[in-house]
């Protein structure tokens, strides 16, 4: 009699690896030590791959070569057999040693393997990008800071050159030789971008009197005009008649404020006669046409975000300040998004390089110094 064939798949409680384990047919004389077929990683790598139809195939020729009665054996069966009871013996051989243990894990399908490297590569390519925008600062700058240009060597002042170069007989060449070292001074001082500045003095309260702006479209106006730059920020706005209220949607101008971060929506009309009717939404020298291309047909936001302001030592929002004002002051990053046909302004506070920080620190002092908000025109 014979008996005891048995394909067998355990699972490790330690590490959930399964071994997968066959064994043949054995009679009363002779007993069979089990063949181990592999070891998987998971129970997933088993189905994958059609790993467990291999498996079920070994199993099949070694029940056909150990069994004394199956008429049906080939050689090949038996050889098979022999074959994996050697490779059985190199899999404990190897499997003494926890890093030498050859696991079976599943391929991923060529389209995951070409997403997953897509993945990859644009992870790698936005890498720069999100590194300069955390800093505040652009790509050529990070380049820059990474990989600063060689000092030049020192070399002959230029009046020094001119004197060597030039005969005393002629007395243009000295003029000519001065131009040139006043224009070459006038190209290495020259200055860098100055960050633009936005202020004013704001209302959502139509009552509220005084000097405040009733144009919120002005400081939608000058945001996007700014949009992609760090702007510096002195602007103030009266809240206290929609503070804690139900924003009205169907309104031109609602407020809402979330975890600290505040919104402003703003509905920009659709313009039709130009200049006349844009009047009454902007003020002061703003370009009245550009009204028309503010339109977007689910409107516009600017988000401030709070969170952020520890980034430098100038920027600083203050939401409801005594349950009447929004104090929004320093250098803040703009950057502009569109969703759905909306349009949203996001502020955050940015790291600041030397010059930078340096310029916001004097606009900070002289704002201070004047420390009255422009009046609306």
């Amino acid at each position: 009699m014979e008996g005891g064939a048995t394909l067998v798949l355990s699972q490790d409680t330690t590490l959930g690896h399964i071994v997968a384990m066959i064994y043949p047919y054995e009679t009363s004389r002779n007993s069979a030590k089990p063949i181990f077929w592999g070891f998987f990683d998971s129970p997933a790598d088993v189905v994958a791959d059609k790993w467990l139809e291999k498996v079920v195939h070994d199993f099949a020729q070694c029940c056909r070569a150990s069994s004394v009665v199956d008429q049906t054996a080939h050689r090949s069966d038996r050889l098979r057999m022999r074959w994996l009871e050697l490779r059985s013996r190199v899999l404990l051989l190897r499997g003494r040693t926890r890093w030498f243990t050859k696991l079976i894990r599943a391929k991923p399908s060529l389209g995951k393997r070409i997403i997953k490297g897509i993945s990859w590569l644009t992870a790698l390519l936005t890498l720069p990008s999100i590194v300069a925008t955390l800093m505040g600062i652009t790509i050529p700058g990070l380049w820059d800071r990474l990989y600063p240009e060689p000092l030049a060597p020192d070399k002959p002042s230029l009046s020094s050159q001119a004197t060597v170069a030039t005969p005393l007989t002629e007395a243009s060449r000295p003029v000519e030789a001065t131009a040139q070292q006043v224009k070459a001074v006038n190209a290495e001082a020259k200055p860098e971008a100055k960050m633009p500045i936005i202020s004013g003095w704001y209302t959502f309260c139509p009552s509220s009197g005084g000097e405040s702006n009733l144009k919120l479209l002005d400081f939608l106006y000058d945001v996007r005009a700014n949009a992609g730059k760090v702007a510096f920020f002195d602007v103030q706005i009266d809240i206290d008649c929609v503070l804690n209220s139900n924003p009205d949607y169907r309104a031109t101008f609602n407020r809402v404020e979330e975890g600290g971060d505040v919104h402003y929506f703003m509905q920009v009309p659709l313009i039709q006669d130009g200049v006349g009717e844009a009047g009454k939404w902007i003020s002061g020298d703003r370009d009245h046409s550009i009204l028309r291309d503010m339109y977007s047909d689910n409107g516009s936001a600017i988000a401030i975000h709070k969170g952020d302001d520890s980034r430098n030592l100038v920027s600083r929002f203050q939401p409801h300040v005594e349950g009447s004002n929004d104090i929004l002051f320093g250098p803040y990053a703009i950057k502009e998004s569109s969703d759905d046909d909306a349009i949203t302004f996001d502020l955050n506070a940015p790291f600041l390089e030397a010059a930078a920080s340096q310029q916001a620190a004097e606009i900070s002092r002289e704002t201070h110094n004047s420390r009255r908000l422009p009046q609306p025109q």
